[in-house]
């Protein structure tokens, strides 16, 4: 029988290092370029599977995770799917709660690998209920508790993985080094993570004064007041330190539903949070000096998001002006 240590052996060949995209992009009729991890290549197609793995290695390190217990975990869509996936594999029960008004395609597939699905409607508590709901579980025996939005590991999962393999990516192309990363606002472990890797209060301590990270929010961001599925849960969550961070970007959900289409054109697979990311990632670039070096992840892919507006109605939103030309893969 596969022992818990090999099963995560194998989970970490599935995880991480992605790969890294150099898009090609012109607003205003200037050429610019942002550096872009494509994460739909990841075990359930989402960055949150740094997270979950991550958080569930250290839960069995600190054996506050034991075998056999539930995973209960309260998300918007990608952590529970991360979670689900994984407990099926090592074999924990997995408890979901979950806004009612994301997409049929995350609910099926949270059923699909076995989790128990709760939906939580706006008239009851929305994703403020849904946290507290999970919290309130996880005290319970046999129980095991992620609370993402509270961990830690989260943003250690970024500074260990995500961000070195963006540095890397930079130094295997003699890029330079990195001067902006934007990236939407969910747990916030992305972007916390790389400002942390990147910034003066990185463990290296490396000087980089120069180095901005931009959290993205979109405009309207109350409980279901808006179409980017991932980010802007109407909380600033415990682990994201807006403060320290550069100032807010906000993005409306038409823009960013326009540049993820524009980007799927391209062959790739990406869903709603990747274009609002590149959206702000390109008005960022056009911003700074001809040569800085901007990044920004993409999250996930497109099958999540298949019955929504991604892949229906026509925007006219303002960018319409940005244009996607094309892409390479620098790593």
């Amino acid at each position: 029988m596969t022992t818990v240590p090999e099963k995560l052996e194998k989970l970490r060949r599935f995880v991480g290092n992605t790969p890294t995209l150099r898009l090609e992009c012109e607003f205003e009729g200037k050429k610019l370029y942002i550096l872009a991890k494509y994460e739909a290549w990841s075990f359930t197609g989402s960055i949150k599977d740094r997270m979950a793995l991550r958080i569930l290695e250290a839960g069995y390190e600190t054996e506050r995770l034991e075998p056999g217990n539930t995973i209960v975990e309260a998300t918007s869509g990608n952590t529970g799917i991360s979670f689900a996936a994984m407990g099926a594999y090592l074999g924990h029960p997995v408890q979901i709660y979950m806004p009612s008004w994301l997409s049929t395609e995350r609910k099926r597939l949270l059923r699909f690998y076995g989790a128990k699905l709760f939906e939580i409607t706006a008239k009851e508590g929305g994703f403020k209920k849904c946290i507290t709901l999970a919290a309130k579980k996880s005290k319970k025996n046999g129980y095991f508790g992620p609370k993402q939005f509270d961990n830690s590991w989260n943003v250690l999962a970024h500074a260990q993985t995500t961000a070195p393999e963006l540095e890397n990516a930079l130094k295997l192309n003699k890029l330079g080094e990195l001067d902006a990363f934007i990236a939407g606002c969910g747990t916030g472990g992305t972007i916390m993570g790389f400002f942390h890797y990147f910034s003066d209060l990185s463990p290296h301590q490396r000087k980089k004064t120069h180095f901005k990270a931009y959290p993205i929010l979109p405009t309207n961001n109350e409980d279901g007041g808006h179409r980017i599925e991932g980010i802007g849960d109407s909380f600033i969550p415990k682990i994201l330190d807006l403060q320290a961070l550069s100032p807010v970007l906000r993005v409306n959900d038409a823009d960013a539903i326009n540049i993820a289409r524009q980007i799927n054109n391209l062959g790739l697979s990406v869903g709603i949070s990747s274009g609002a990311n590149v959206f702000g990632a390109v008005l960022k670039a056009f911003e700074l000096p001809a040569g800085s070096n901007v990044a920004t992840v993409l999250p996930d892919g497109n099958k999540k998001y298949l019955t929504t507006d991604l892949c229906s109605k026509t925007e006219e939103p303002l960018s319409r002006e940005i244009k996607i030309l094309d892409y390479e893969i620098i790593a």
